[in-house]
């Protein structure tokens, strides 16, 4: 099988021909992991330590006998 030595934007871009549709999916998913990948970035630098609950109030809101 014989590459071609240099690709030729033409002949790439008359390959690999996308719908609108594909265009739009191919988009989203790009923009959904950006999107994941900024808040996991801004996560790790502007960490907050968890807060304690207070155990004076209890969790369930059942009657004690």
């Amino acid at each position: 099988m014989k590459f071609p030595e240099r690709w030729n934007w033409e002949e790439l871009r008359h390959k690999l021909v996308l719908t609108p549709e594909e265009k739009r999916v191919i988009a989203f998913i790009v923009a959904a992991f950006l999107l994941g990948l900024g808040t996991k970035c801004y996560r790790d630098t502007n960490a907050q330590p968890p807060t304690q609950m207070e155990k004076s109030q209890p969790r369930s809101h059942k009657a004690h006998p």
